[in-house]
């Protein structure tokens, strides 16, 4: 018998080893070292279970096991607030995130106070290593970028002195002057400071004279935590698009509760928010109580009125509301329940849907409407639409056919299609 099967053959004998593969154990062997540790030395070079730990591990050199944990100095007390539960469970986690830097997995060395509540609230343990992982992705990335703005800061300091070193060919004793891109140039450099400002000088003139859109941010309650990050981002991206463009709306953003996870997520993409001057234009005022109620109307994609043109007049409301499961009418229901007018984006007038949800996010939705007020037409305008959810040209009258004869399910589609392509063989043959 080989190494390799023999080494196998005692993994899974093992009771430990196979309670852990079969994730029984992640709570009574949390403290338990690595199984691996069982082997003797001759099973464990060959191993194929274990090899990707071992290979991890191996690979970090600069790994020190005899370190204080990063986590040992976090204050618990105060993330759980008082909480027992919350304190134990804090615990166990802290155990849990331990050993699984100690087998080498890829674990962030410093988590903030956010990201222990976040991994309290997820109940499974697959999903807090997928959460981990992706904050030690983030980590990974700063510290990358940091090196690499050192690296070039380093670069320039060493080009500025051997500039410094070079001789300048056309000056003079009267007139020193070095007429290249880096001294003396007719081109003016445009740095990022003056660039903003352009893009905020902008969203002032949008202010006082561009059609506004609002931004309805009352729906925290009705998202899970994941959904509120998407939420966040995605009106950080409409906020940046509808800046960069030639000619932005007024972006206001109603029913913002400043305590609330949505917009401290937000923030904490977009620092500038909490800055006196800054362009970010935001309210905790019902939007009922700042604009006329004739001029509003409210886009949900669960009505039946379509929206032909873009009225200049009208101030559109944009429901920020990320629901990745079954999507719910909380929109219509909402925009009923005030007696405000509704409306649809025309996306089955134009375009061609693939199965599937017939969803936008909140940045395309505002770049759509940026391009109809602009004079663009619809077609135009839904070039923002990503290309996988629309079908391909030629199963189009095919699909168009089978949602006629039959309640549509992707099994009947599939069995179509095999029928269709069967009788085309049969037909070559002939």
């Amino acid at each position: 018998m080989s190494v390799s099967r023999m080494n196998n053959f005692f993994i899974r004998s093992c009771i430990l080893c196979s309670a852990i593969r079969q994730r029984t154990c992640k709570n009574r062997f949390s403290i338990f070292p690595t199984p691996t540790c069982f082997l003797p030395k001759c099973y464990q070079s060959s191993s194929t279970h274990i090899s990707s730990n071992l290979t991890a591990v191996n690979l970090n050199e600069d790994f020190d096991y005899d370190a204080e944990s990063p986590y040992s100095n976090i204050d618990f007390e105060a993330i759980a607030n008082g909480d027992e539960e919350k304190l134990k469970n804090l615990k166990v986690l802290q155990l849990e995130i331990d050993l699984m830097r100690q087998q080498g997995k890829k674990v962030p060395n410093h988590l903030t106070g956010e990201c222990w509540k976040e991994l309290l609230s997820i109940p499974i343990s697959d999903y807090r290593v997928k959460y981990l992982k992706h904050l030690w992705l983030i980590e990974v990335r700063e510290k990358l970028q940091k090196e690499k703005a050192k690296k070039k800061s380093e670069n320039y300091s060493e080009f500025k002195a051997r500039q410094a070193k070079i001789p300048p060919k056309n000056a003079t004793t009267s007139s020193p002057i070095v007429y290249s891109l880096t001294d003396t140039s007719l081109f003016h450099r445009l740095y990022d400071v003056t660039i903003n400002r352009l893009y905020n000088y902008k969203l002032l003139q949008a202010e006082w004279f561009g059609p506004k859109v609002i931004v309805d941010c009352s729906y925290e309650a009705f998202m899970t935590s994941k959904n509120l990050s998407n939420c966040a981002k995605q009106m950080m991206i409409m906020w940046s698009e509808n800046r960069d463009h030639c000619n932005p709306c007024d972006l206001v953003f109603c029913n913002v509760n400043e305590q609330g996870a949505l917009w401290q997520k937000l923030t904490g993409r977009m620092p500038m928010i909490r800055d006196v001057d800054s362009p970010v234009h935001f309210t905790a005022q019902h939007y009922l109580d700042v604009f006329p109620k004739k001029q509003l109307v409210y886009l949900t994609p669960n009505c039946s009125e379509i929206l032909e043109k873009f009225n200049t007049d009208d101030i559109y409301i944009i429901g920020a509301f990320v629901d990745t499961g079954r999507s719910q009418p909380i929109s219509l229901a909402k925009a009923k329940k005030e007696g405000l007018r509704m409306a649809k984006l025309p996306l089955d007038k134009y375009l061609c849907w693939a199965i599937g949800h017939k969803t936008l996010t909140l940045n395309q939705v505002l770049s759509i409407l940026n391009d109809v007020k602009d004079g663009q037409s619809w077609p135009q305008a839904f070039r923002h639409v990503p290309k996988r959810k629309l079908a391909a040209a030629p199963i189009l009258i095919e699909k168009e056919n089978i949602y006629k004869l039959n309640p549509l399910t992707t099994q009947a589609i599939r069995e179509n299609y095999r029928r269709n392509f069967v009788y085309d063989l049969l037909l070559k043959d002939q």
